[in-house]
């Protein structure tokens, strides 16, 4: 009987194992897309130039990442593992060319230091979030909240700009994506435990999990380009 429950047990560790590894492979994949974008964009043209030429395209990639995400979320249990893979790629695509510009505003050190200290505080936070006995449910509220009052302060910042207001929105981020690390790494944890009906299934969730942790990071990096990005003269 032990013996069954032994089994049992490495069973589910190695499952669980399988899907956060691949969970990490999605989010590493799409991360290499959207700096590989960036940079390519960069290199070959005037980023900022385009920008000032065409203010609008701002906001309409920033509706259009809106939009892929709500899309992605709400669809994932009525499409293909493949549709939803598609819609990943194109999201971290299209995140890229938001990238680009802020690629082009601020320095190599600043970038370079706002995602080495996001994979610190990423790293950090998601190993606390997959050790902890905590139930990190009760921070659903709290953090979905503040993440609705940063997105509405950083409209208002494009509008109003202001520095002090700039770091408010820096600081906030930092907090909320920090904890939204812990509790969807705990999530992901919990998904793998509770099993999947098929493969078609598992891949979908899988790619869900690297659109959340994609998410935490990227804006984990956003977050520190406020508080200390220094831009280029």
């Amino acid at each position: 009987m032990s013996s069954y429950y032994e089994s049992s047990a490495d069973i589910a560790v190695s499952a669980e194992r399988t899907y956060l590894r691949q969970v990490f492979a999605w989010m590493f994949l799409a991360l290499a897309l959207t700096t590989g974008v960036a940079i390519y964009l960069n290199a070959t043209g005037d980023v900022v130039g385009y920008v000032d030429d065409h203010p609008a395209s701002i906001w309409i990639l920033f509706a259009l990442q809106l939009g892929l995400v709500f899309g992605l979320s709400f669809l994932i249990n009525r499409i293909s593992a493949t549709v939803a893979t598609l819609l990943f790629a194109l999201y971290a695509g299209v995140t890229g060319l938001t990238f680009a510009f802020i690629f082009a505003v601020y320095t190599t050190g600043s970038v370079v230091g706002a995602f080495a200290g996001a994979t610190g505080l990423f790293a950090g936070m998601a190993a606390w979030g997959y050790v902890t006995k905590r139930d990190l449910s009760s921070w659903r509220g709290v953090l979905f909240g503040a993440l609705i009052g940063i997105i509405v302060a950083s409209v208002a910042f494009a509008f109003i700009g202001g520095s002090t207001l700039n770091l408010i929105i820096g600081w906030g981020g930092v907090i909320v994506f920090s904890g939204l690390t812990a509790y969807d790494m705990q999530k992901l944890k919990q998904w793998s435990r509770g099993g999947f009906a098929n493969e078609d299934q598992r891949q979908k969730a899988a790619i869900f999990g690297a659109l959340m942790l994609y998410l935490d990071f990227i804006n984990l990096a956003l977050s520190l380009l406020r508080i200390f990005g220094s831009g280029r003269s």
